[in-house]
């Protein structure tokens, strides 16, 4: 009798230990991620079989702009409720919700943080990966560095199950970048 209560005991401790741990580190990423007001970084993207790679820059709240390395001259821009993927070589960009993506659950601060609060997290010798779902935009997956927190990329699963992987590369935390940069292209 003895020995179940206390493997009962060593279960539920080591639970409640655990739950802990998650929301320490989650209170950790959340707290290093928050104190980004501007990123910078290369980044390499893989979908539907198709690696990309570029730069792209980022000015919270409302702002992203990610410039791809290929030859329609891709450009991904955010403007606070604003989401257009314009092809720079033929001037001519698609404008899509930004309701149904998570890119505005990452530029807001307080977003994210719900975000982040409110998923899974697992721990392995590299990462701390972050999980979590919606059922009107699919999957997000993070995957934060063990020490510093860094954000070191993102994967989103769709509702139709296609994948997206995003990696971050070459990070620059916080430099000046001018708003006039997320300007919404005039198409002609």
């Amino acid at each position: 009798m003895i020995r179940k209560s206390t493997l009962i005991l060593t279960i539920i401790l080591l639970f409640i230990f655990n739950k802990t741990l998650s929301a320490n580190e989650k209170q950790k990423i959340t707290e290093n991620f928050n104190s980004i007001n501007t990123l910078k970084f290369d980044f390499n993207q893989i979908s539907h079989d198709k690696q990309e790679s570029g730069k792209c820059f980022l000015k919270r709240p409302h702002f992203l702009k990610c410039i791809y390395e290929d030859k329609n001259q891709k450009q991904l821009i955010i403007n606070k409720n604003t989401l257009i993927v314009h092809q720079a070589r033929y001037n001519k960009s698609y404008f899509y919700p930004t309701k149904t993506s998570y890119f505005l659950d990452i530029l807001d601060k307080k977003k994210f943080e719900n975000l982040i609060l409110s998923a899974s997290i697992t721990q392995n010798n590299n990462h701390f990966k972050i999980i979590y779902s919606n059922k009107n935009k699919g999957e997000i997956v993070f995957f934060f560095d063990l020490i510093s927190f860094d954000l070191e990329r993102w994967e989103i699963v769709n509702l139709d199950g296609s994948k997206t992987t995003f990696i971050l590369k070459n990070i620059f935390k916080n430099q000046e970048i001018d708003k006039k940069l997320f300007q919404i292209p005039n198409p002609n």
